[in-house]
């Protein structure tokens, strides 16, 4: 009976099961994705067959860890420690694939033993050179790029020789590359610092004691046990809350979409729920009756937003630059979380339909005449014939409204980030700004030799270079620290508003945020992996990426994150401006090690905004191909219900065109009025976000009015896509059948 009620209107049903479908896939798809990425983690050492994991104390992630390498024959002393084994974990770009993960390891060492090689040589120091570094390329790598034994492959301007395919059986290794750790360390910046020691431990030997001797001794590492390895990394937290995030936008307007088809169902039905009423049933049956149907509808969306995820998964399986990355992982957990979202949703979305019907008194609902108008004094002929079912109308309002909203929140976080950026790498008036070519702004590094020879070229007046990373401080998860030469031009931006300026090593300045939130004040110290660094003064930029941190001198911050001789950034004085194209010429020929551009137009031109750009596209995208389902699911059903009048105007001697005229109308004033709640709760919502004192340390939502031009053109075509199947199909209705029509 639940599915009789639901084929009544099968294009309603059909346009509902598709919200909710997509939502579901969004989480089938996207936790996949951050499945895959973690369980990547994990192989990273459970393959290797180590007992305890060495990395540096308070790193953001492994891949920003830095050990003094010399550390490894300490570790061998331990009387426990069986043997040690060294790693370099980092990424670099290659022909199509900006973030490629590569490996360095010791080919002697017994974590390299897992990659197990299936065509070719195992890696060794003395093979591949004549044709350049030798490198093992994983399975998927090779099947996805083309490439075999024998052939080049390039990482970052470095060429290198596949010696060797190998599979371990993890898509997160198999995607990726294994060089020789010397190599590693070239690509990663990291000359004799390896981002983690693995250690076997002899049989019989007290773990746990054994981890409290070497962190007593090397205060500046923490020691974690493999299988606890992925809970001490911060930056998968954040995975799963960005992967949640995503899905709850879909999945908020899919629920929207469900209580909206339920309440016209039960608005449409009210004589039939009297009739039963009449004959005997009892509330409870009829509130079970429609949370029936409510459940059967979103089981169905359940069903094919699966599906639709797994096709999400393969499609995406087939895109190197995101597979090597984040390999995907498809569970029965993961279908089953989907899968209960979705029957969650149908319970939350036909509840109040289903209370609605239950309290329906027999004699009332006999008299009642299903989906009945309700008259709005409105001026607007237009306003006034989508205003005659309020609950659907302010429903589907709601559920574009949230779509609009994702698109300006996003957009203008976007924007804050691109902005944050700018003014940090244009700091002291720079004209140019540079990092490496095809490199992560996180990974970035450019040799100080290289800053050199830039500022000798002709029409440069000056050129420095300056170094970011990140650690956790206290309470604060994520904290950014700049290294500046403390008698630069650049570091003169950094305005001190209390104290002094930087005028030795082991000195810090903080940010006026940074010093609120970690409740420091000058005179005081901060600690900073495993060294101290008095606070000399507090400065204020007006950037909240720079303002969120804090300031060292250049060799300080370059021991700190262990690249010695190392910037991650650049920027170059002109003598004079108007030579600006020249001095990009010269040094596109004769560094293409980095990339160099104007001031203004450095992070609009960085491969992780571009990155980041694609995906809010790609979450907007989302969002409003499940709001546009919604608005063509509330046409619809206005043409359903308004069929007579659509006939009686036809007999009147309304043309097609006219109808047509009438219906898109009504759609775009739907999107248009829900489009301006969605931008207004979207400014609502970045302030909000503005307020957070953790958001506020790296990050400022900056709205722009082309954001909301742009979303509101989105709402309006939404409105004409939603309304246009709708309207075509009011148009065709034929007078006389029209008017026959109950």
């Amino acid at each position: 009976m639940a599915l009789k009620g639901l084929l009544r209107r099968r294009t309603r049903t059909l346009l509902t099961v598709g919200g909710i479908a997509i939502g579901v896939a969004a989480i089938v798809s996207l936790g996949a994705l951050a499945d895959g990425f973690i369980a990547g983690y994990s192989a990273i050492v459970g393959g290797s067959g180590a007992d305890l994991l060495v990395v540096q104390k308070d790193a953001l992630d492994i891949v920003l860890s830095a050990v003094d390498e010399d550390l490894g024959a300490v570790l061998t002393g331990f009387a426990d420690v069986r043997e040690t084994s060294e790693m370099i974990y980092t990424f670099a770009a290659t022909d199509g694939v900006p973030y490629f993960i590569v490996y360095g390891y010791d080919p002697d060492g017994f974590a390299i033993q897992h990659f197990k090689i299936i065509a070719g040589e195992p890696l060794s120091r003395h093979s591949g050179r004549r044709g350049g570094k030798p490198l093992l390329l994983g399975q998927t790598a090779a099947n996805d790029l083309g490439k075999s034994v024998g052939d080049t492959f390039r990482l970052y301007d470095s060429t290198y020789r596949i010696v060797g395919i190998y599979e371990t059986g993890q898509p997160f290794e198999d995607g990726a590359a294994v060089i020789l750790l010397e190599d590693a360390q070239t690509i990663s910046g990291k000359p004799r610092q390896v981002n983690a020691f693995f250690l076997k431990v002899r049989e019989g030997s007290d773990i746990d004691r054994l981890s409290q001797r070497i962190e007593q001794r090397f205060p500046d590492l923490t020691v974690t046990r493999s299988a606890d390895f992925v809970q001490q990394q911060e930056m998968l937290q954040y995975v799963y809350v960005f992967t949640w995030s995503v899905s709850l936008i879909a999945i908020l307007i899919g629920g929207i979409g469900v209580m909206n088809t339920m309440l016209m169902s039960v608005f449409e039905r009210t004589r039939e729920f009297g009739v039963l009423r009449a004959l005997g049933w009892r509330p409870y049956r009829v509130l079970g009756l429609v949370l029936a149907e409510s459940l059967a509808l979103s089981g169905l969306g359940g069903l094919l937003g699966a599906l639709l995820g797994v096709v999400g998964v393969r499609a995406i399986e087939r895109v190197p630059a995101i597979s090597s990355v984040m390999p995907a992982a498809l569970s029965a957990p993961l279908f089953a979380q989907g899968f209960g979202v979705a029957l969650a949703l149908g319970l939350v979305g036909g509840a109040l339909p289903a209370w609605r019907a239950a309290r329906l008194l027999p004699v009332e609902a006999l008299r009642a005449e299903g989906g009945s108008d309700h008259a709005w004094p409105v001026p607007w002929a237009t306003l006034r014939n989508v205003l005659r079912q309020p609950i659907r109308t302010l429903l589907t309002m709601a559920g574009i409204g949230i779509a609009i909203m994702a698109i300006v929140v996003l957009q203008a976080m976007g924007d804050g980030m691109v902005k944050a950026i700018s003014d940090m790498a244009g700091s002291g008036g720079a004209h140019l700004v540079g990092s490496e070519a095809d490199a992560s702004i996180d990974l970035s590094k450019i040799d100080v030799d290289v800053v050199r020879r830039i500022a000798a070229l002709p029409g440069v007046r000056m050129a420095e270079g300056f170094l970011t990373g990140y650690t956790t401080v206290g309470e604060l998860p994520f904290f950014i620290v700049f290294g500046y030469q403390i008698n630069g031009l650049a570091i003169r931006s950094y305005r001190i508003v209390e104290g002094e300026p930087l005028t030795a090593n082991r000195q810090i300045i903080l940010g006026r945020v940074a010093a609120r939130n970690l409740g420091k004040g000058v005179g005081q110290t901060l600690r900073l992996f495993n060294s101290s660094f008095r606070i000399v003064g507090i400065y204020e930029t007006g950037v909240p990426f720079q303002d969120g941190g804090g300031v060292v001198s250049l060799r300080d911050a370059q021991a700190l994150f262990g690249q010695p001789r190392q910037v991650s950034f650049l920027g170059v004085w002109l003598e004079d401006p108007q030579q600006a194209d020249a001095v990009l010429e010269e040094v596109a020929a004769r560094f293409p090690q980095v990339a160099l551009a104007r001031a203004s137009a450095f992070a609009e031109n960085v491969g992780d905004i571009q990155v980041m750009r694609a995906s809010t596209w790609a979450i907007a995208g989302m969002a409003l191909l499940v709001g546009g389902l919604g608005v063509t699911n509330t046409m619809m059903m206005g043409v359903f219900e308004r069929t007579r009048e659509i006939g009686v105007l036809r007999a009147l001697g309304w043309r097609k065109r006219r109808v047509v005229g009438m219906i898109v109308r009504e759609s775009l004033a739907l999107s248009a009025v829900g489009g301006v709640v969605g931008m207004a709760s979207g400014v609502i919502f970045g302030l909000l976000l503005n307020l957070n004192p953790l958001l506020g340390g790296w990050m400022h939502v900056e709205y722009r009015l082309p954001h909301f031009a742009q979303a509101l053109g989105t709402a309006l075509l939404l409105g004409a896509l939603g309304g246009a199947y709708p309207a075509w199909r009011a148009s065709r209705l034929q007078p006389v059948e029209a008017l026959r029509y109950e």
